[in-house]
């Protein structure tokens, strides 16, 4: 099992066939602590064995902590082919501290990607290297 990609965005939508990803982003700047992000979508491309695959998000704080709610599991199917697509759109997503939150994605109950996503208080300078 081979993911392509896994991508933090506003939206994603469908249309003519294609995929649209909409305000891709890498980091969230919030005024206060713990606050809310109106809407994520998380988007992977997975190349896996055809059939059916089960999936959810997980997502995990710098000490490897569930910093929010998992997202329900989900299903997807892999044709002959052999590239699926997992799509997770979640409203009000709760944010608890600043520092790194990690996407986790499962499949099949293991991790097979992970996308890091910077939190930050607004009027806070970023870390320096």
């Amino acid at each position: 099992m081979k993911v392509n990609y896994l991508i933090a965005c506003d939206a994603a939508v469908r249309t003519s066939n294609k995929l649209n990803l909409l305000g891709i982003f890498s980091s969230i700047s919030v005024r206060s602590l713990p606050a809310r992000h109106g809407q994520l979508a998380i988007v992977a491309e997975i190349n896996a064995e055809p059939g059916e695959h089960e999936f959810r998000y997980v997502f995990k704080d710098t000490e490897g902590k569930d910093a929010a709610p998992a997202t329900p599991p989900g299903k997807f199917k892999v044709e002959n082919v052999g590239l699926g697509e997992v799509v997770a759109e979640l409203r009000q997503f709760p944010v608890a501290r600043a520092g790194f939150l990690s996407i986790q994605l499962e499949i099949n109950g293991k991790v097979v990607a992970q996308r890091d996503i910077l939190v930050r208080l607004e009027g806070q300078a970023p870390a320096s290297s």
